[in-house]
């Protein structure tokens, strides 16, 4: 180490110290949420869950309660386990609970905010396109293709409600692009979790300075996400000069932008986009792959909801929009599929903008706070028999019990998921399409015995299950005409 860099890592970490005593000397002459034992310095650090955080913390709240602080190296985080806590404060009290935190590592790889209206992510009703398009892969892929084939799923949905583009081919500009940011993210490690959101400074140090690693790499990686947001953007607006644009979300924002009715400008809608790419494809993905899998552990419930398809939309025609209010069958499994395995386990953080009490509780200014979406999926006192996958529980009496509908999943307050709509669309559409076209049922082994898939989710930010064989077969020799014609005519 070059004797230059001795004193100022001495200096970072006094400054360190510094800070941890005096926000524990200000925080303990009040009353804070209780938390588990944590060490001098260090707080919490030794014990944070590094697998599973969302089931971690939800045991460790059947000691401490709903509402539970740790401290990380003198970062006050406060997990909230139960939609009523996390109602009060996070909607409730929005305008203290509503600021994100900042992430040096976005900050640099130029992942800029979005609008935060929700006017600008109207969803145009008769979008089917992008099911549509893919559903014949599918048909046609062997079992060990699925998983990516839903993943191809996934982005073409997002594709063509974004910019009208049909994705035909695994060779398509968008799933290139898509995989890149994905490997982006993926190498510049995961946000909140490494010495450049202590120190922020590092971003200016050279890769090889102790803690300035990721902030490099994130350099390195700039181009690839500012693709994100320019490319989508140029291709519709050259598709648009040339006249052989095609009616989708970004085409829409663009009009809006030339007559002067677009509450939103040219960077906000890039960001608009890039971030309905990066978040709704990885959200897509989850869902759509859980619905599969859970298809195929319950083929009853795939049964039920084929009859009430062929009922209400019959067998000449695929499902669109102005059918959702005549299918709830199908909407308690995209209900019950969003619940199951939420895709973002601890939901979006928030952090505080001024000192507050709840409960007698003191949450102090700065704290990040994380909605445990897994544990409100898990509360037996809302949903009974919580871990099995039971569409019926939102019907309606004598139907079903009624549970309450599991609308956590994109997040509470001012935070919320502002492409909420969107993304429900788009799942709600993929799930028709699939079961007006498919049936899924259980891959066989080498000796003809069904193989049974495990229910395993992958760990992180986002999470989706794991690998997992099946067979998909079309449901009536006419799918494919009708999955063809699904793709003319989409109108946004």
């Amino acid at each position: 180490m070059p004797p230059v860099l001795v004193p100022l890592l001495l200096l970072m970490a006094t400054a360190t110290l510094f800070y941890i005593l005096s926000m524990r000397r200000r925080t303990n002459r009040l009353n804070p949420p209780p938390g588990p034992p944590k060490d001098p310095f260090i707080g919490h650090l030794r014990i944070m869950p590094k697998t599973q955080s969302g089931l971690a913390f939800h045991s460790w709240a059947k000691i401490y309660g709903d509402v539970m602080q740790l401290e990380v190296l003198g970062q006050r985080i406060v997990i909230l386990d139960t939609h009523q806590a996390a109602t009060d404060l996070l909607d409730k009290r929005s305008s203290i609970y509503s600021d994100r935190p900042a992430f040096p590592l976005y900050d640099i790889l130029g992942a800029s905010n979005t609008s935060q209206s929700p006017e600008v992510y109207r969803v145009y009703s008769n979008s089917n396109g992008g099911s549509a398009t893919t559903c014949p892969d599918l048909l046609g892929s062997a079992p060990e293709n699925y998983i990516k084939l839903m993943s191809r799923f996934s982005t073409s949905i997002v594709v063509r409600i974004a910019t009208g583009h049909q994705v035909v081919s695994q060779d398509d500009p968008y799933l290139h692009l898509s995989k890149m940011v994905y490997e982006a993210f993926s190498r510049t490690g995961r946000p909140g979790g490494s010495a450049l959101d202590l120190f922020p400074v590092l971003r200016y140090f050279p890769s090889w300075f102790p803690g300035a690693y990721y902030a490099g790499v994130a350099r390195a990686w700039k181009p690839t996400v500012r693709k994100l947001y320019d490319y989508p953007f140029d291709c519709v607006q050259m598709e648009r000069e040339t006249g052989t644009a095609v009616p989708s979300f970004l085409l829409s924002r663009l009009e809006e932008l030339d007559s002067g009715t677009s509450i939103i400008d040219e960077e906000e809608i890039k960001g608009v986009v890039a971030t309905f790419f990066s978040a709704g494809e990885a959200t897509t993905w989850s869902v759509v792959t859980l619905f599969v899998l859970a298809m195929v552990l319950h083929p009853e419930c795939q049964k039920r909801a084929q009859e009430e398809l062929d009922a209400v939309v019959g067998a000449a025609r695929l499902p669109h929009f102005g059918d959702r209010g005549s299918l709830p069958y199908i909407e308690c499994i995209l209900q019950e599929t969003l619940r199951w395995h939420p895709a973002t386990p601890l939901g979006i953080p928030h952090r505080s903008t001024q000192d507050d009490f709840y409960r007698g509780m003191h949450i102090a200014k700065g704290t990040l706070v994380f909605p445990n979406i897994q544990a409100m999926s898990l509360d037996e006192r809302v949903y009974k028999d919580a871990t099995s996958f039971r569409p019926e529980r939102f019907l309606p009496p004598p139907l079903g019990p009624a549970e309450p509908p599991f609308n956590c999943g994109f997040g509470f307050g001012r935070r919320v998921c502002v492409g909420l709509h969107l993304a429900d669309n788009s799942l709600w559409i993929a799930i028709a399409t699939i079961l007006a076209t498919c049936t899924i049922s259980h891959a066989l082994d080498s000796d003809g015995n069904e193989i049974i898939p495990k229910v395993e989710m992958s760990d992180g930010l986002a999470s989706h299950p794991n690998d997992f064989a099946c067979e998909i077969t079309a449901r009536r020799p006419a799918v494919e005409g009708l999955l063809e014609e699904a793709t003319q005519g989409v109108e946004f």
